[in-house]
């Protein structure tokens, strides 16, 4: 029946219209239509409504049930069509993994032919290179015999030249040896004569500077001498045989650094004198033209024996 479908809202208008018109007339029969009774104040009408869960009526509950059918229905297809899904992607890989290891089989077996073809390769050019090296050594042995046949008969004709070599090389050692000998004695002789020349040479060389050296010393000395003695001023009491001794430092300028008295006199103003006559002198320029060397070794320091000629008896 049509009416009785989920999709059929007769029966629900239908006990809609009625439950209004209830109402209706209930309002009706208890209005008073009596003119006597005492006009009450007009109230609001109470409409009691009932709300009717239709969820809870058969036609409710039968949709609820075929929505639920509906969902049930659904959710089993879903279910049905993931796991279609994961059964199809299982199979894929699967046939992905059957694949590959077909194809790491495939590859193994040609890397294994590949190798035994390459083992063979090797076992064939081990079998050559020792088929060549046999060659080889058999090869270097013959020229090894043919090498000492060859080299025993140089040695025997070398054998033969070197006896007579020998004995040329000997003569000619031993005669290269004298005069060799004989140069070297020259050579000493010549050696030893021209440094006995440069010795004497050296000696008289030096025997003469010294003789230049000495007579300069006594030449400067005296020099000295006589500029001090011209700067003393004798004293009253000077007498003849006083002597007093000089110790004077000289710069390499000829200046006078220092003097004092190494002897005495025995006279104390004889000796002041003496020593106030080496500072009036102050400088002999003489000394700075002297060769360095010779002014270290003679005049750095000289002592004078200062012993004026000129004093009374």
């Amino acid at each position: 029946m049509k009416w009785l479908r989920s999709e059929n809202y007769s029966i629900p208008i239908l006990l809609a219209v009625g439950l209004h018109l209830s109402i209706i007339v209930a309002g009706v029969v208890v209005i008073d239509f009596s003119d006597n009774a005492p006009q009450q104040p007009k109230r609001p009408h109470i409409v009691n409504a009932t709300v009717i869960d239709i969820s809870q009526t058969i036609i409710g509950k039968r949709e609820s049930e075929e929505k639920a059918a509906k969902q049930q229905q659904a959710a089993l297809s879903e279910k049905k069509r993931k796991e279609a899904e994961q059964n199809q992607k299982k199979e894929a890989e699967r046939k992905a993994l059957e694949d590959k290891q077909k194809k790491v089989a495939q590859a193994k077996q040609i890397k294994e032919k590949a190798a035994e073809a390459l083992q063979k390769s090797n076992e064939k050019k081990r079998d050559a290179e020792q088929k060549r090296i046999a060659q080889e050594t058999e090869k270097k042995r013959l020229e090894q015999v043919a090498d000492k046949k060859r080299l025993a008969k140089e040695a025997e004709v070398k054998e033969q030249l070197s006896k007579e070599l020998i004995r040329k090389a000997e003569a000619e050692r031993i005669a290269t040896e004298e005069r060799k000998r004989q140069e070297e004695a020259a050579r000493l002789a010549e050696q030893k004569k021209a440094e006995e020349e440069a010795a004497q040479a050296a000696a008289e060389e030096a025997k003469k500077r010294a003789a230049e050296e000495a007579q300069m010393v006594q030449s400067i000395s005296s020099l000295i001498n006589n500029r001090v003695t011209s700067a003393w001023i004798r004293p009253p009491n000077a007498r003849n045989n006083m002597i007093a001794q000089l110790r004077i430092y000289f710069l390499p300028n000829g200046e006078v650094m220092n003097a004092q008295v190494t002897k005495s006199s025995g006279d104390a103003l004889f000796d002041q004198r003496a020593v106030d006559a080496v500072y009036k002198v102050r400088r002999i320029e003489e000394l700075a033209t002297v060769d360095s060397y010779i002014f270290e070794r003679n005049f750095r320091q000289i002592d004078l024996i200062f012993n004026p000629q000129d004093l009374r008896n």
